[in-house]
């Protein structure tokens, strides 16, 4: 049986709703599917159980589909639902008058429905699924009681109340279930041996999520990151990037880089570039830092000073603007070579063609695009989507790192994942665009321990940013009108 923790389910269940399957279908579908696995026991009286959440919300969908099928059916709202979607069906419920609810908000409340738990045939679970925090509050503690006291069977939405749905655990109490009827794919606490005596038989129920919702990057993904921030903060609790790039003839791309990664929610962002790159950079206004390495192109001889300043940093980047001439490929190679295991590293651009086949020994990201990839592996990607995605995990896997290959559908693999992201617009084709996405996988390296999701989530804040720039100014826009968009995008989808 294929398992999800809760974590990917709340993910996928947002990404449903980005392609296009609104999650109140969702929580239709899971409602009714509920409704006849209860409809099976020969009863005519069914009691629902209903917390605050959307697990709540499928037992007022399921309590409504029960009633139409001719059974007497009685709701107990532990509260009034505090999510949207549990709110309409509570509503619609309530319209009802072949439905008797009542609102209970403490145990006392509850002790006074005790008759209702030894009239029902079977009781419906619909008090907190994959919710659970911590030790249980009430009403919820008395109300998985008075469910455990009463004879009838219990049927469990999506996880018995009180069971960990990551570990099968029980921290205080939880609903002993005779069937879990759970949706999608199972929870992974679900299949835990020791949880056997909560769950009892587990049915797992297609809602209507489509399997695109597994692999496509959506507004879920951010769920992985972390932007808050605590009021105690200070400079550099929340990510100091080192950008390595640049060179006499490129001095725009690291400059891209640090812009974003600063858009992108890093406190610091330094460039370390070659005298001519690091003084450009250094006028491109105040909130950029450059360290100037002596000389025109980066060699051998700024190793060392580059190695002994990443120690200050979170993640580096290496690569925009660098070039290939002279030393520089060489330089790349011991970079990498002593910083790898060492420091996260985002490898870009002339970068990337400098470590062709390389095995990386630690948390490493590169972002090739199609020439880039070739550079990098020897073969040429395909332009059919499943190939590519095959091609990036395998190659992913033989590395060691997370691929993000770029094209009108980026993909981003670590060998064992893969992810497509879909935003984004032809108007992005303008120069700087991947620096800036460099940047962002750099920031969000700073937000999560999922490499992948920062590069996922990367790819997709840049296409958003670029479909808002180009709202605004069609296929004139630059990369600097980008870098502009960028807080709205992470604004908008952000938790």
């Amino acid at each position: 049986m294929e398992v999800v923790t809760s974590l990917e389910m709340y993910v996928i269940d947002r990404n449903a709703e980005w392609l296009g399957v609104p999650r109140l279908t969702l929580m239709e579908n899971a409602g009714a599917a509920v409704a006849r696995h209860v409809l099976k026991f020969q009863t005519p009286n069914v009691l629902v159980i209903c917390g605050t959440g959307d697990n709540g919300g499928d037992g007022y969908v399921a309590a409504r589909h029960i009633h139409a099928a001719g059974r007497r059916v009685r709701v107990i709202a532990l509260g009034e639902p505090r999510e949207e979607l549990a709110q309409l069906n509570y509503r619609a419920l309530k319209r009802l008058w072949g439905v008797e609810i009542e609102v209970s908000q403490t145990a006392l409340e509850l002790l006074a429905l005790q008759d209702w738990f030894g009239w029902a045939g079977v009781i419906v679970d619909a008090v907190l699924g994959t919710g659970i925090r911590g030790v249980l509050r009430e009403p919820h503690a008395t109300a998985i009681e008075l469910m455990n006291l009463a004879p009838a069977p219990k049927v469990a939405v999506d996880v018995p109340s009180g069971l960990d749905p990551d570990t099968g655990e029980v921290r205080d109490k939880a609903v002993r279930a005779a069937l879990t009827v759970t949706f999608h794919k199972a929870k992974r606490g679900l299949l835990a041996p020791h949880a056997a005596r909560y769950v009892g038989e587990v049915v797992v129920e297609q809602i209507g999520i489509p399997p695109e919702a597994e692999t496509i990057v959506g507004p879920g993904d951010f769920a992985y990151l972390n932007f808050s921030r605590r009021e105690d903060s200070k400079k550099g609790d929340h990510g100091r990037v080192l950008v390595v790039g640049g060179s006499l003839e490129y001095s725009g791309a690291p400059v891209y880089v640090a812009k974003a990664a600063l858009r992108g929610g890093v406190d610091v962002a330094v460039i370390a570039a070659p005298e001519p790159a690091a003084y450009v950079a250094k006028a491109q206004g105040p909130e950029i830092i450059a360290v100037p390495l002596r000389g025109e192109r980066l060699s051998l001889n700024h190793v060392s000073q580059i190695v002994e300043l990443a120690k200050k940093f979170d993640v580096v980047a290496m690569g925009p603007g660098l070039g290939t001439e002279g030393e520089t490929p060489e330089a790349v190679r011991e970079i990498f070579t002593q910083l790898s295991g060492a420091k996260p590293l985002v490898i870009d651009a002339d970068a990337i063609k400098a470590l062709s086949g390389r095995r990386a020994e630690g948390l490493t990201v590169f972002t090739p695009h199609g020439g880039e990839f070739r550079a990098l592996t020897g073969v040429e990607p395909p332009r059919e989507l499943e190939a590519r995605i095959q091609l990036a995990r395998d190659w992913a896997a033989r590395l060691n790192a997370v691929i993000l290959l770029k094209g009108r559908h980026d993909v981003i693999s670590d060998g064992r994942r893969a992810k497509v992201n879909s935003t984004g617009t032809p108007a992005m084709t303008v120069g700087g665009t991947g620096d800036v996405l460099t940047g962002l996988v750099a920031a969000f390296l700073t937000k999560t321990s999922d490499p992948l999701e920062a590069a996922a989530v990367a790819a997709f804040v840049n296409g958003i940013a670029g479909e808002l720039a180009a709202g605004e100014l069609g296929f004139h826009m630059t990369a600097t009108d980008l870098l502009d968009k960028i807080p709205a995008a992470i604004r908008k989808f952000a938790r």
